[in-house]
């Protein structure tokens, strides 16, 4: 019997070497330490799961190694590498000090089970949009032919179900995970969701929209197993259930529409954002006569990713019970997102 490849260290700083260590002997598992990215890249498939410090991220993601599962980021400064970090598939960019977070994903790693690409969606101000991109995400995603999940986490929000028009479709909702105790199974859940045109949602009934249960980490656990992409509906206020939830996502996108006021309120969310997300993203929303996409990026001292357009008949094709995917510039921009995360057909 053959022992399987274990973990691959890819870093010359000599401190996130000695913390990599440290953790993968806590898991009983002995790695490899490649101090270039030329050795790291030898290694780079084979290895159960890979740990990039952030002076080798820019040259790997250079020497064309392909996305693969498993790779968390080790960063001192973990906000300036969500860019990379995309270009090179990591599930997430941790910081030195952050030990369980790294010891989760070597975790998942070593015991065989692939975890869902997590993607959270902020709006920067109130009817922002951030429902609609949600939804958007998980049908696009699940067009490409990737197991999608539209994850409601906003209890004031108008709710995922309505925007997909899947209130109708059976399945359990938030309300039925209230008295739920202990670990979930990934296949249990993926079973009892709704599915709507191809689309797993979990969200509140519509005559039922309490807090979200204790359950959530179990449940959400259960989704990142189950699920090739959780789009997440997060609550602006980003109380600790919020910042946990953009902590675990690859990728944190904030909706702001094009507007004076819009842009100064996304100030404050950003700047929460940034206390516990890995990578975060602008997304803006045009408006008529409003500030454009530039002054908006100007603003927040972020750079664009992309441009959600105005369509007028967006609305209404919601309120019909057609879903976001109905419109064709919703379609572009949650496609331009899932390009940007290296999400093409499996």
């Amino acid at each position: 019997m053959t022992d399987a490849p274990g973990p691959l260290i890819a870093t010359a700083d000599e401190q996130v070497i000695d913390l990599a260590r440290r953790w993968c002997a806590a898991l009983g598992t002995s790695p490899d330490v490649a101090r270039d990215a030329t050795t790291a890249r030898r290694s780079w498939r084979a290895a159960s799961a890979v740990m990039v410090g952030e002076d080798l991220a820019d040259a790997l993601a250079g020497s064309g190694v392909t996305r693969r599962e498993h790779v968390v980021i080790v960063a001192r400064e973990p906000s300036g590498c969500w860019r990379v970090a995309v270009e090179l598939g990591a599930a997430a960019v941790c910081g030195l000090l952050e030990e369980d977070r790294v010891l989760a994903a070597l975790a998942s790693a070593l015991d065989g089970r692939d975890e869902a690409c997590v993607v959270s969606v902020v709006g920067g101000s109130g009817g922002a949009g951030a429902s609609t991109l949600t939804a958007a995400l998980a049908v696009m995603a699940g067009r490409r032919g990737f197991h999608s999940l539209a994850f409601d986490a906003d209890p004031l929000g108008g709710g995922l179900e309505i925007v997909l028009g899947a209130e109708r479709t059976p399945g359990l909702r938030w309300h039925d995970f209230a008295t739920t105790r202990g670990r979930i199974d990934a296949g249990s859940l993926t079973d009892v969701l709704p599915v709507h045109r191809g689309v797993a949602t979990l969200s509140w009934a519509r005559d039922d929209r309490g807090p979200l249960p204790p359950s959530l980490p179990a449940v959400v656990t259960a989704a990142v197993k189950g699920f090739d992409l959780v789009a997440v509906d997060v609550a602006r206020q980003l109380d600790p259930t919020g910042a946990d939830l953009v902590g675990r996502s690859v990728l944190t996108l904030l909706l702001v529409p094009e507007e004076i006021g819009a842009a100064l309120a996304a100030r404050a969310v950003l700047e929460r954002l940034r206390r516990s997300a890995p990578a975060v993203a602008l997304v803006t929303v045009a408006r008529r006569g409003g500030i454009g996409p530039v002054a908006v990026a100007e603003a927040l001292d972020l750079p664009v990713l992309v441009r959600l357009g105005h369509d007028r008949r967006l609305r209404a094709a919601v309120d019909r019970g057609q879903g976001p995917a109905r419109s064709r510039t919703v379609r572009r921009t949650a496609s331009a997102v899932l390009d940007a995360l290296g999400m093409d057909r499996p």
